[in-house]
């Protein structure tokens, strides 16, 4: 999980619990809203990277003519290097 916020918030969660829970149950839950918040995270980045493409392609003067014909630019050099920096960490 990369955010420390959610780490800090389940792990409040955990400590504060006021019932009586096993230690395989406490790890089950935490192992269920860790899996959630790496979801959310993911989903995050998903769009933020479908915005940074719709960004890099509305800048592109060829890319208004592509679109306005039907097109789409799925060889563009420049957009596909641009897709594989996005995906280098």
């Amino acid at each position: 999980m990369k955010s420390k916020k959610a780490k800090e918030f389940i792990d409040g969660c955990l400590n504060h619990l006021v019932i009586e829970m096993s230690d395989h149950a406490k790890w089950q839950l935490r192992a269920a809203m860790s899996h959630t918040a790496e979801l959310a995270e993911q989903e995050a980045e998903e769009r933020m990277r479908d915005k940074a493409i719709e960004a890099f392609c509305k800048d592109c003067p060829i890319y208004s003519i592509q679109t306005s014909n039907g097109g789409n630019c799925p060889d563009c050099s420049a957009l596909n290097a641009f897709k594989q920096r996005l995906n280098e960490e």
